[in-house]
């Protein structure tokens, strides 16, 4: 089998110029009180709380099975639908996210707080063993702390063996193993824009890598990707682990350039390419093109039936 990947660095300086001139962009509100904790609230229990979510935030919907529901009138979906229960929970009992109980979280534990009479969270099992995982490990390793966990991570992203960074340390935990750290520089995301982690190394932080960025950089061209394995993305057959994980990092890496071309922050790209896919640029091959701000330069704007794809298949992980 023959194939190759690789970014397409004009259609990164083409998508950096998009995002400089663009006034819209928006840091991701980590303040809503309909999915997080309320300012105010205390750093232990928050940083565990957001620890805690982002472990679990992977492939919450499946084919034929939305991980949707009504609650309060509202429709809440995926991540969304997550974050909603988790709160939920939070308001009724912030200690069911301390390290202590997580450890000992049994499946009957996890399945009344994530599931509801419609929605039916994928991979209980494998959940709930992330959860017990990380709480166990937050106990063992420090001192059933997040403030020590954070303590130990020296206000670094990345750092040395002597000093680690977070991402470093958060590898120790099932969950934040992914080799493209999606989870990791999701969680470190979330913990930068509460103000909870203040990094000194901005330049060593990434995207991190989901499905809907995926997509974007196929469609537009960002990423190229030739051969055999284009076949397989097209034709929606499941790639390889090395396949999926050097495709990931291809497309971690082409953001990364877009940023620097861009001189935007690479969580505000992040976040604007995010919302991009669940509402425009959806797996569905007619996302609302007129409402893009790449359709000049993109490839499947220009040529549908050739390049219009979902994202790769790839459905048997907890990384993302």
């Amino acid at each position: 089998m023959s194939w190759e990947v690789k970014l397409d660095t004009s259609r990164a300086r083409n998508m950096g110029e998009v995002f400089r001139i663009t006034p819209s962009l928006r840091e991701m509100y980590l303040f809503n009180e309909d999915f997080y904790p309320p300012r105010g609230a205390d750093v232990e229990i928050v940083g565990m709380y957001f620890m805690a979510l982002v472990s679990i935030d992977h492939r919450l919907s499946r084919p034929g099975r939305p991980y949707e529901d009504v609650l309060h009138g509202k429709l809440y979906h995926g991540s969304d639908l997550l974050y909603k229960l988790a709160i939920v929970k939070f308001s009724e009992d912030p200690d069911f996210f301390t390290p202590q109980r997580l450890s000992s979280i049994t499946l009957s534990d996890f399945c009344k707080v994530f599931n509801t009479s419609k929605a039916k969270v994928p991979d209980p099992e494998v959940r709930t063993a992330l959860l017990r995982d990380l709480g166990y490990k937050i106990v063992r390793l420090y001192s059933s702390s997040f403030n020590e966990f954070l303590k130990a991570s020296n206000e670094r992203i990345r750092g040395t063996l002597s000093k680690p960074g977070i991402v470093d340390n958060l590898r120790v935990f099932r969950a934040y193993e992914d080799p493209v750290e999606k989870k990791s520089f999701l969680l470190v995301k979330f913990l930068k824009a509460r103000g909870i982690f203040k990094p000194i190394d901005l330049e060593n932080m990434e995207v991190p890598v989901d499905n809907h960025l995926v997509r974007i950089a196929y469609r537009t061209g960002l990423v190229e990707v030739q051969g055999d394995l284009w076949k397989k993305i097209y034709l929606g057959e499941e790639v390889s682990q090395t396949e999926d994980t050097m495709l990931r990092l291809t497309v971690r890496q082409a953001y990364k350039l877009v940023a620097l071309e861009a001189g935007v922050d690479v969580g505000l790209i992040d976040d604007y390419l995010w919302n991009t896919g669940r509402t425009i640029c959806t797996r569905e091959r007619k996302p609302e093109c007129s409402k893009c701000l790449f359709k000049d330069f993109c490839r499947a704007f220009k040529e549908p039936g050739k390049y219009m794809v979902s994202e790769h298949k790839y459905l048997n992980t907890w990384y993302y």
